[in-house]
């Protein structure tokens, strides 16, 4: 095995949203360079993503804290029911479908962080070891939320996973192969770095080809996120690693004195591809 060259904190969100989510999540984990997991606690498929995740050695599982279901076709709510958190609801007792609608109705933060830390203990109580925090569709950005929600993330000793790591760099010229325009952005990486990959796998099934949000159309959110899941396990991106020094890793091997402060604030560049892999 070569030397490591660059490191990969690879991420798969969505657990917990849908069976085919928890099913690619697991497989890209077993067969693939996933490494983390986050699980949405309030997802529909959250009890079966617990059990098919919580015993799998080596994989670092992360709470996807939920304030939004962008979904159309399944609609969800908070842990705490809506009576407690009444700022984060429609009229229905589900979430708002993104952020943006969050904001015009007034999020109160004690809500936020009464909602996350529900989340967190639903995690924990359907037995798994949570090792890190995210936020689904970046809802840190309400004002006076983000130094809270570091705290939070302290206090319970979990890392703060939002933003404190690079992405890939882009690189001109792509191919049309993502396989390839993946490896060509592993090869413009800067040797001796961290950087955060997330992704979103998923089948494509007839479920999830039902699923849409905003304007995408049916079967467009299942082909992208079955192209993450295949990406995660591609032969090629996997013997790529193998031979030229890409370590995938999880967030619970990262430490503040390797990586600098790890809640820190976003740096330039440090958010997730919004398009797979491949950016």
């Amino acid at each position: 095995m070569p030397p490591t060259r660059i490191r990969l904190v690879t991420r798969g969100d969505d657990a917990g949203s849908c069976r085919d989510a928890n099913t690619a999540i697991r497989d890209a984990f077993e067969k693939g360079i996933l490494r983390n997991a986050g699980v949405m606690a309030p997802g529909p498929a959250f009890e079966e993503a617990a059990r098919m995740l919580k015993d799998l050695k080596g994989l670092c599982v992360g709470l996807h804290a939920t304030l939004t279901d962008e979904w159309n076709e399944s609609r969800w709510g908070p842990v705490l029911g809506a009576a407690k958190v009444p700022s984060l609801v429609m009229a229905d007792g589900t979430f708002f479908k993104d952020t943006g609608a969050v904001w015009k109705h007034t999020p109160a933060n004690d809500e936020v962080l009464a909602e996350v830390a529900a989340q967190l203990a639903r995690a924990r109580a359907a037995g798994l070891h949570i090792r890190y925090i995210d936020v689904h569709m970046g809802f840190d950005w309400f004002p006076g939320l983000r130094p809270r929600l570091h705290d939070f993330a302290r206090a319970e000793r979990l890392v703060f996973g939002q933003g404190f790591l690079p992405a890939l760099p882009k690189v001109d010229g792509q191919s049309a192969d993502p396989v390839e325009r993946f490896i060509a952005q592993l090869e413009a990486a800067q040797a001796g770095k961290t950087y955060l990959v997330v992704t979103h796998p998923a089948y494509d099934t007839d479920q999830m080809r039902a699923m849409t949000y905003g304007d995408r159309k049916p079967g467009e959110i299942a082909h992208e996120r079955d192209r993450d899941r295949r990406l995660s396990m591609d032969e090629r991106i996997l013997e790529y690693c193998r031979t030229h020094g890409v370590e995938p890793i999880r967030y619970a091997d990262l430490t503040e004195a390797s990586e600098g402060v790890l809640h820190g604030d976003r740096p330039p560049g440090a958010c997730p591809l919004k398009d797979g892999l491949t950016g």
